[in-house]
This record gives C-alpha cells, sequence and structure tokens, in this order.
C-alpha cells in the first residue's frame, strides 16, 4: 500500500497562476501527484494538462465538493489539508492547514469536510466557510476511504485494520454501527442510487457490497490482485476497480455480480473516478505518473495523459458542471 506520512506543517495560501483557456462546461480531473506536492488539472474532453496546483506536502486524497466549486486536497505527510475554487482562466488562491497525524481519505458536502485520519482512528469534520474543525468522529482502525451519501444524510468510512465499515449518522455526528467487510478495505464507492455500497477489500482481493438499508453485506465480488479504489457508472449497472499489482482495472457487471472483463492500465493503478455523462473513466496511475482514460461505451483504452509523479488521485475528482 502506498500510504506514506512524515512532518507537519503551517497555515500557507499560494496563488495560483493563469490556467491556459479551457470551455467552462468541460469535465476537469485534480490528480495529486504525491511525490511533486501538486495538483494536476486535466481537462478531459480536450486530453490535456492544463494546469498544475501547488498544495501541501505528499497529497493524496481528494475531493470536488457537490457544488464543482470547492476542491479539498488531504496531505498525507504534511499532516495537512487544502483547499481552493476550481477555476480555469482566472487565478485561484489555495489555504493549507494543520490538521491531524494522518490525513489520508477526504470527502465534502455543501457545508463541511470531512477527513480521515489514519494515525488518530478518527474523522475530523470541518466546516467549509470558516475551516474550522467542529467535531471529531470515532471510528475503526486506520481509517482511508471517507464518503458522504446524500441519500441518507450519513458518512461512510473504510476502516482498513479493523476490516470494517463505520456507518456515522451526519445529523449527529455519531458513529451508528460497524460493518465487517473483507480483508483491509481501502477504497469506497456509492450507487447513484444510493441502494448499495462497494468497499474495496485490498488483501482479499474482493469487493463487499453492502445494501444501503438493512445495512447487511449481500455479496462479495473477487477482481484482482491488491485492489484499491472503485466508482460506479451513472446508470449502476457497472463498477469499475483499481488492481494495483495487476495494472490493470475490474469491470464488474452489477447485474450479475462478477467480473465482465480487465483493462490493462499504467502502472500501479489507484485513484478512479468517472464523467457525469458515464463516457469517460479516468484511472490515476501511482507508478507510470499518468492517467488512462477509458471509453465507458467500448471498455478500451483511449488516452493516456502525463499528470505527475506519484499521482493517487484518491477520491472523487471530476468535476460534474
Amino acid at each position: 500500500m502506498c500510504t506514506r506520512l512524515l512532518s507537519a506543517g503551517g497555515l500557507h495560501v499560494v496563488l495560483l497562476g493563469l490556467l491556459p483557456a479551457a470551455a467552462a462546461a468541460d469535465p476537469l480531473a485534480y490528480i495529486t501527484n504525491q511525490l511533486d506536492d501538486n495538483v494536476s488539472v486535466i481537462d478531459i474532453e480536450a486530453r490535456a494538462l492544463v494546469g498544475t496546483h501547488p498544495v501541501g506536502h505528499r497529497p493524496a486524497g481528494v475531493y470536488v465538493c457537490p457544488d464543482s466549486k470547492h476542491v479539498v486536497v488531504s496531505n498525507a505527510e504534511g499532516q495537512s489539508i487544502s483547499v481552493f475554487t476550481a477555476k480555469t482562466k482566472e487565478q485561484a488562491q489555495v489555504t493549507t492547514i494543520p490538521l491531524g497525524q494522518g490525513p489520508v481519505g477526504i470527502t465534502c458536502t455543501q457545508s463541511h469536510i470531512y477527513v480521515a485520519d489514519w494515525y488518530e482512528h478518527l474523522v475530523r469534520v470541518v466546516e467549509i466557510a470558516s475551516l474550522h474543525t467542529v467535531a471529531t468522529i470515532a471510528v475503526g482502525q486506520s481509517p482511508a476511504g471517507v464518503l458522504a451519501d446524500p441519500h441518507r444524510n450519513r458518512l461512510y468510512v473504510a476502516n482498513r485494520d479493523s476490516d470494517s465499515v463505520s456507518i456515522i449518522d451526519l445529523a449527529d455526528t455519531q458513529a451508528s454501527t460497524e460493518i465487517a467487510v473483507g480483508d483491509a478495505p481501502f477504497g469506497l464507492a456509492l450507487s447513484h442510487s444510493g441502494k448499495q455500497l462497494f468497499a474495496v477489500n485490498v488483501r482479499s482481493g474482493d469487493v463487499s457490497v453492502i445494501d444501503t438499508s438493512t445495512l447487511r453485506v449481500t455479496a462479495n465480488i473477487e477482481v484482482g490482485t491488491w485492489p484499491y479504489c472503485a466508482i460506479v457508472s451513472p446508470d449502476d449497472r457497472r463498477l469499475f476497480v483499481t488492481n494495483q499489482e495487476d495494472d490493470t482495472v475490474s469491470v464488474i457487471d452489477l447485474e450479475i455480480g462478477r467480473e465482465l472483463t480487465t483493462i490493462d492500465v499504467g502502472e500501479t493503478p489507484e485513484g478512479i473516478d468517472i464523467s457525469a455523462d458515464g463516457r469517460w473513466v479516468i484511472v490515476v496511475n501511482w507508478g507510470s505518473g499518468n492517467v488512462t482514460v477509458i471509453d465507458a461505451e467500448v471498455l478500451t483504452v483511449a488516452d493516456t495523459i502525463t499528470s505527475g509523479r506519484g499521482s493517487r488521485g484518491f477520491g472523487r475528482f471530476i468535476t460534474t458542471h
């Protein structure tokens, strides 16, 4: 696993230069490059790198908030998070604040940022408007993936070393239950209907399917070696899973509950996301420092774009509008 945690840093603000013009409606992918301490901005339709944003030390997690305006980044070894406004033609401002010992997984709602701390075994709740921590929530051991569920006003957290997923009621920010899944869950994905949650289990090489109404595991689907992250297609028919040691993406047919095919991508694929129209799957490759663009209609590689050293993209990193 590629989690590397080190030193702390203070509050700092970075002004970003002008980015080359890109159509405002075009989907943009924000890719964390852990070894370059920056975020690459990729115009998916143009297949081009249109900007590079300096953030904190060793960024890992990234999430484009629901308004597609705020981008939040966890700086794993910098013990901080960075927040900036997604812009394409004018200067943006990056604010970085200290936050815990090991921030990794990160997600957000319209009003709050949720950050899983790998070492402290908790989730911090940060108000977007003030960037102040307003709550902490105890979860399982070594929390990684974290995902907000707007359908049920919940937060889901993958606890790698507890082999479980924590279910948090956002109305009172308390962990209401913990579900046993496979061995070493890391990434999480939620169906667009909100009916199914998927936990990607690194060591057992499978994906646990959780019914969000009953909070029970209904299936375990085998994938490749050392799976990491997953994303669901907008029509909820397919699940795409990155397999780190196989350098592949597994394509799961959710109607029959098994692997349909695999697609060769770059070296050590980690993060994965899909465009809002469901056409393009973007795979972030740690080992080769690039992203693979998959045509989701024909399930073939359409392009490869250089991103940076140690690209991770752990989270939802594509703008939706």
